[in-house]
């Protein structure tokens, strides 16, 4: 499901991409490169996929790997 994930945005390598840094749920931070569309610079948040799995918040994050994060379902906004 579509939802929008809390992180810290800052300028990618590139023009039409952020460098954006997630906060897993055991609090280490993960930096990943995003488009600039997937992200809202404005309000700090990164559109993310989103499931529940094994009573853990799983998400899939939208880089070039499609990184699978756990993170706290408290940094999630619906989308």
């Amino acid at each position: 499901m579509p939802k929008w994930l809390k992180c810290k945005i800052n300028e990618g390598m590139f023009s039409d991409e952020y460098t954006v840094t997630v906060r897993t749920r055991g609090g280490d931070p993960i930096a990943v490169f995003v488009p600039k569309q997937a992200a809202d610079d404005q309000n700090g948040r990164v559109r993310v996929q989103a499931f529940e799995e094994q009573g853990k918040t799983i998400v899939i994050l939208p880089d070039e790997h499609q990184s699978v994060v756990d993170v706290s379902v408290c940094d999630l906004q619906p989308a």
